[in-house]
């Protein structure tokens, strides 16, 4: 065998051998020689099969310009060359074809970046600090990042940055900028770190605490086929700067929070295709400038254990309680009823006759008019009470009627009819409207006249106040800031 050490010039094997072409230095002349007879081109070069040691798994191809050693296994026949290995640090020859003409070169052309570079990576060798994507991760590292809905603050880890450490392992691409470092801390303790970096400067990192980091420069997809389960014994915060969504395209949602769970946002919208519940074990408050219910296809049902109260108007807003149903009933049934308004009250019909067929409270068809049912006592009391009919007017009692005026009874008709026995007492004795009278007091029992002193206070409605809505946490941008102390200055 014929040992040699020599230059890769070329590794675009066909074959997918990983095989290369090595200028063999004594055996072939320089790329650029003083005998044009003596050049051997590259493409005549023979290929070189590259002993693999990773038998497979990690096979690794030299690089163009690389220095090599390696053997002929023909002997001085030179036609079948293998390469046992690399010789780091030979990338100080010039290029073929520079300096002064004639001079003899065997680095290729296509290498001259590498000229002068040091073999070691900048992560075991300590330089070059400011090539690749050191100075872009430095750069934007953030600080202060608001932690969401707190008050707190956090920074991004600083990513490790090239040492001298000849104990740290690299993996690294030809190129160098994409790259694995397994940090070691036989000599310094924050060495202890493992690094996974991109040449964009998107990085993972793992630091000697054990705190793992991530950062992309770009966009970062997470795809899983099966299931994902994250545990998190501490705290979760997640600060979104643009949009957030969650779509579950199968199946059921759910969200369980042991203490309390706050919503802020600017609108808050939900819907549901089928039902809502809304379920609290002490009370539900709503608060609003506007409240709006409307069911489009069914009933709204209120129910309460106790009282149900509405409360609306100020004094300034003048606000009123509206109801309307103008197709159909009103039905109110109660206990017992205490209406009370401050100025007026009317009640007015129209006197149209029920066409309905509804049964509940009681067959209504063909009822009209306003009626008044008690069996037992309706009173009217008022410093002056008028009934007025453009027909008729019927006082009917199956027992005595009593009439009973302070000072005069006056009745004026065309025709007066009456239809029985009348008493005059002429002003000596009782006609009986005073019994009469009496005895209709007497069955209201210790009623008293409604009045403003009687007005419902202690079951008026009471609302909790959210009070005041707090303030956007969104972050200002510094220029923002800036700017408004400059605007806030100027007032001054």
């Amino acid at each position: 065998m014929l040992h040699f050490v020599g230059v890769v010039e070329d590794i675009y094997d066909k074959t997918n051998a990983g095989r290369v072409r090595v200028r063999a230095f004594g055996i072939h002349p320089p790329r650029v020689s003083t005998d044009i007879e003596d050049s051997v081109p590259t493409q005549d070069l023979p290929w070189a099969t590259v002993l693999d040691g990773s038998y497979g798994v990690a096979p690794v191809i030299p690089s163009i310009g690389d220095w090599v050693f390696g053997f002929f296994v023909d002997g001085r026949e030179a036609q079948q060359p293998m390469i046992m290995g690399r010789l780091p640090g030979m990338h100080m020859n010039v290029p073929g074809g520079t300096g002064q003409a004639g001079e003899d070169g065997y680095l290729p052309p296509e290498s001259i970046k590498n000229y002068g570079k040091p073999e070691l990576h900048r992560y075991q060798g300590g330089e070059d600090l400011d090539k690749g994507q050191t100075l872009n991760q430095f750069s934007s590292q953030t600080f202060d990042i608001a932690q969401a809905l707190t008050e707190d603050t956090f920074d991004e880890p600083t990513i490790a940055p090239p040492e001298n450490n000849y104990n740290n392992r690299v993996f690294a691409s030809k190129s160098g900028d994409n790259f694995i470092v397994m940090g070691d801390d036989s000599q310094d303790a924050t060495s202890d770190y493992i690094l996974m970096s991109h040449s964009s400067g998107s990085v993972f990192q793992i630091d000697p605490s054990g705190t793992i980091f991530v950062k992309a420069f770009g966009d970062q997809y997470n795809t899983t086929e099966g299931v994902l389960s994250t545990y998190v014994k501490g705290s979760s915060h997640h600060n979104v700067q643009e949009d957030w969504s969650l779509k579950v395209e199968t199946g059921s949602g759910k969200v369980y929070v042991h203490g309390d769970l706050d919503i802020e946002c600017e609108n808050f919208n939900v819907t549901a295709r089928s039902k809502m519940n809304l379920h609290a074990g002490v009370k539900t408050n709503i608060s609003a400038p506007g409240i709006s219910m409307l069911a489009t296809a069914d009933d709204i049902n209120v129910g309460a254990k106790k009282n149900i109260k509405i409360k609306t108007g100020t004094e300034d807003n003048g606000g009123g309680f509206y109801l309307q149903a103008l197709y159909g009933d009103l039905h109110i049934d109660s206990y017992k009823a205490n209406m009370f308004t401050e100025t007026y009250h009317k009640i007015s019909c129209n006197g149209t006759k029920a066409v309905s067929d509804q049964e509940i409270p009681y067959k209504d068809k063909g009822h009209h008019g306003i009626e008044i049912n008690s069996p037992s006592l309706i009173h009217l009391e008022s410093p002056s009470i008028s009934a007025k009919s453009s027909s008729l007017i019927s006082l009917e009692s199956s027992g005595k009627v009593g009439i009973k005026g302070g000072s005069a009874i006056d009745l004026s008709a065309g025709t007066v009819g009456i239809d029985d026995i009348v008493t005059m007492a002429n002003g000596v004795g009782s006609s009986g409207a005073d019994s009469a009278v009496s005895t209709v007091s007497s069955t209201r029992g210790d009623n008293v006249a409604n009045n403003s002193a009687y007005v419902s206070t202690t079951e008026v409605a009471s609302v909790v106040s959210p009070g005041e809505l707090p303030g956007s946490k969104a972050k200002v941008p510094p220029v923002v800031k800036r700017l408004v102390s400059y605007i806030t200055g100027l007032l001054d």
